[in-house]
């Protein structure tokens, strides 16, 4: 596992939760997740200058969240130190290798905003706690 200067399929990028639970996320971003922003872009582009729209909801999986592990992968607390958002070529073998959360997400969800960023979310299962991503640049991402 490496930071890639070139896009990658893994983009890691900074979480936030109320409990600190979720330091890190990572986004699969295949090609076919590329197409599907780049059409929840064009949605979201009849109310560019809309002051009152807020964002578009969509359902969304590509995303997993994660916690630091000092026995896998140590280098990614360091990473996160310095940057809040990098590709990474690393492979499935290796993700499943990083420590998941001890709890049960469900509603992922991809929040697409009239500027062209995004955030995604989900809650756990039972207590509705909330994750979320850093806003990300989805324009940057696709184009």
């Amino acid at each position: 596992m490496k930071i890639s200067l070139t896009p990658t399929d893994y983009l890691f990028i900074k979480s936030i939760d109320n409990s600190e639970f979720s330091d890190f996320a990572i986004i699969h971003t295949t090609e076919q997740w590329k197409q599907i922003c780049k059409e929840r872009l064009d949605a979201v582009e009849p109310f560019k200058t809309d002051d009152f729209f807020k964002w578009l909801n969509y359902k969304d999986e590509a995303i997993d969240f994660f916690r630091f592990s000092d026995d896998r992968f140590p280098e990614l607390k360091e990473w996160f130190s310095e940057k809040q958002i990098f590709f990474v070529e690393t492979d499935d073998d290796e993700i499943s290798e990083l420590k998941p959360l001890d709890f049960i997400l469900r509603n992922y969800q991809m929040q697409v905003f009239n500027d062209g960023t995004a955030i995604y979310n989900a809650f756990e299962k039972h207590l509705g706690e909330e994750y979320w991503t850093i806003k990300f640049s989805l324009k940057q991402l696709t184009y």
